[in-house]
């Protein structure tokens, strides 16, 4: 049965209105709960934006926390014909490269035959690479020994497919492929039947490795690719170089030769310089402007060019913060702590960091221009070490990994908290939330009474009215 509701019809009284009022009041503590809530998600939604630009600032430190990484040099080439190459942190010099031959792989070819699907090779047993597969009315097609050969690809080296040459007879043939040019194969077939098939098999190309000459040293690889001939450089093979002098009593012949020079490349190192000092500018312009006023910040905002859908900075909501607060104090101390080691360069203000009041950094282009050019060494041990002691950029490597990990990090410490707090705080509200709907149950009940009270009273009292003046009269 519905619940029966005077609404005031009694009194007068706006009845929902003040039972609305008063229950806003009983609700209170469950909105503070709410609004707490509220607040641990906007401070969970404030540490990602730390957390992000964290992970920008560690992927620039990243880059500089290696020697490879510091000593950017590049190649050049005196022609680029017969050679390509790229350095990966590779020392400065020059070498002289000629190509004598490029690597392939071996390539045999069948006879023809007349389909690819019927079965044209009858029984028998195929041997290739040391492996010896049946024949039989399962897989004596050429489809189906294909299939055999490849699913054994991994043991033998070789590899086959099928060519259609497009002649009206015997038009399909198994190509045998080696895996690398120091796979060599003879295919065999031998025949169970009283009538052979023609199986025979042509070379078409032999397996060779690539062999080349750096620097006079005769040099071979399985593939056109060298890696680590030149420390640091890959030098892919392109072309063989024409021959100057054939091989002769007992000499090798001359080819003609292209120069590889590894040069310093500080154009790429200070492009990474500058990412890592605005990527540390980030950081900490986000946590000060936790501090600035409010009025402040609208006023920067509104002067600002950045685009309206560029995330807000919640920094203010951390203002404070003690963990914020301790990261930023180990960034700066490991900015200015001097880097021991055996380079004349100890701190990052002598290349031109320098730290700003603000906290931010600023980058002197000229006075690091001028330590690349003439202290590059002690750069590269200043950023990334020497072997026996930590580079300043290798310190601020290790700290933020510790800082942004996913496991034990201060945001995923955050998260944690975040979770805990948030299943407390659910608890509390649905431990109060059955108490609000009794006491709005009995206020509306004490309403209600009052109102049949005085429901009665009007109608005692036109009673008693009609009573006196019928005595009256």
């Amino acid at each position: 049965m519905a619940e029966i509701r005077f609404g005031g019809l009694a009194t007068g009284l706006p009845t929902d209105d003040l039972v609305k009022s008063l229950m806003a009041i009983e609700r209170k503590p469950i909105d503070r709960l709410e609004a707490k809530k509220e607040n641990e998600a906007i401070r969970l939604k404030a540490y990602g934006q730390l957390d992000t630009r964290l992970e920008t600032l560690r992927s620039a430190v990243s880059d500089l926390s290696f020697t490879s990484g510091v000593r950017t040099t590049k190649v050049q080439l005196s022609s680029e014909e017969s050679i390509s190459a790229s350095s990966s942190g590779a020392k400065s010099g020059s070498y002289t490269i000629a190509v004598a031959q490029l690597a392939q792989v071996q390539k045999t070819v069948s006879s023809g035959f007349s389909s690819d699907t019927e079965s044209v090779l009858g029984t028998g047993s195929f041997s290739i690479g040391g492996k010896t597969i049946a024949v039989n009315g399962s897989n004596n097609s050429l489809q189906g020994l294909m299939a055999s050969i490849n699913a054994v690809s991994q043991e033998t080296g070789v590899s086959a497919s099928i060519i259609n040459d497009g002649k009206n007879s015997d038009n399909y043939h198994l190509v045998f492929t080696g895996k690398d040019a120091a796979t060599s194969f003879t295919p065999s077939y031998n025949f169970h039947d009283t009538q052979p098939i023609n199986f025979s098999v042509t070379n078409v190309r032999a397996a060779q490795q690539a062999k080349a000459y750096v620097d006079g040293i005769e040099v071979v690889s399985n593939s056109n690719t060298l890696s680590g001939v030149v420390a640091g450089v890959t030098i892919n093979l392109n072309k063989a170089n024409e021959i100057i002098s054939p091989a002769s009593g007992g000499n090798p012949a001359v080819y003609e030769t292209t120069t590889l020079d590894v040069v310093s490349d500080n154009e790429a190192l200070k492009e990474k310089i500058a990412t890592f000092v605005s990527s540390y500018n980030a950081v900490m312009e986000w946590i000060v402007s936790g501090y600035r006023d409010t009025s402040e910040t609208a006023s920067a905002a509104s002067e600002s060019d950045t685009t309206a859908d560029e995330e807000d900075s919640l920094a203010d909501y951390l203002r404070g913060d003690a963990t914020v607060n301790d990261i930023k104090r180990k960034l700066q101390s490991t900015l200015s702590n001097a880097v021991e080691g055996s380079g004349s360069l100890h701190i990052l203000s002598e290349i031109g960091i320098a730290t700003q009041p603000d906290g931010t950094l600023s980058q002197s282009n000229t006075k690091l221009g001028t330590s690349l050019a003439t202290k590059f060494d002690d750069v590269v041990k200043l950023f990334a070490g020497d072997g026996a002691n930590d580079g300043v950029m290798k310190k601020f490597n290790s700290l933020l990994l510790d800082i942004t990990s996913s496991t034990e990090g201060m945001f995923a410490e955050k998260q944690n908290r975040y979770d805990r707090t948030v299943k407390n705080l659910n608890l509390q509200i649905a431990q109060k939330e059955p108490l609000i709907a009794k006491i709005e149950t009995r206020i509306r009940a004490q309403f209600n009474a009052m109102e049949l009270l005085v429901s009665n009273l009007n109608s005692q009292s036109n009673y008693l009215t009609q009573q006196m003046d019928m005595l009256a009269n």
